[in-house]
């Protein structure tokens, strides 16, 4: 009955595999993990019915102050069409079911070389423009860590915990290929991190991508 009741909802009810935390050393590891998995019968391609097949990281910034969160959202910012691209590699369902992008008029606030906010204007800011989860880089649980009634006060009813990471969510799963590893998501994401601890090529590339903006 219950292998049944699996079959008629999988598409529909999200199944998930949460980790503690773990050291970087160990995360190959999860490799492991997903061949038992792929070998019990696990599949997917990077998207399911509505929705993304995905895989999640939330990763301990290296300082929880404001200069460092903005540089990490600004170098995210600036690299996100490319991890787009990668992750949904030419696929247009899966490029459908990737978290909304930010809006553009934010991009471009976040990316103005003078917007060092502080943790107080960077929530206001951030709540007024991304009232939702749905982000591929959702600052949301570490703003509200910082200051959770400012977060609860615009969204009272929204699903957030607490805690003091970036939630990086826009990695897919493709358990169907033997080839596939949570690796290449996390190289993708350490890109972000070099980029956010240089500033000179995060303020340069951030006025390029300014200067394409088409709006």
């Amino acid at each position: 009955m219950a292998a049944w009741l699996g079959t008629v909802v999988s598409p529909f009810v999200l199944r998930e595999l949460i980790t503690a935390p773990m050291p970087l050393a160990q995360l190959p590891e999860m490799n492991m993990v997903i061949g038992s998995l792929r070998a019990a019968g696990a599949y997917g391609r990077g998207a399911v019915l509505w929705d993304s097949l995905g895989l999640h990281f939330n990763i301990d910034p290296p300082r929880l102050d404001a200069e460092t969160v903005v540089a990490f959202l600004k170098a995210f910012l600036v690299l996100s069409d490319r991890l787009r691209r990668e992750t949904t590699r030419g696929s247009l369902r899966r490029t459908l079911v990737l978290p909304p992008d930010y809006p553009q008029a934010y991009k471009r606030r976040v990316l103005d070389p003078d917007y060092w906010p502080d943790l107080t204007v960077l929530t206001e800011d951030y709540l007024a423009a991304n009232p939702t989860r749905r982000r591929a880089l959702d600052l949301l649980p570490l703003l509200a860590y910082f200051d959770e009634e400012r977060v609860r006060s615009v969204l009272p009813h929204e699903k957030i915990g607490s805690r003091p990471v970036f939630h990086y969510r826009l990695p897919q799963a493709h358990l169907s290929d033997p080839t596939w590893s949570i690796m290449a998501g996390w190289e993708r994401w350490l890109s972000v991190e070099r980029l956010a601890a240089s500033p000179d090529q995060l303020a340069a590339m951030g006025q390029i991508a300014r200067s394409q903006d088409p709006s």
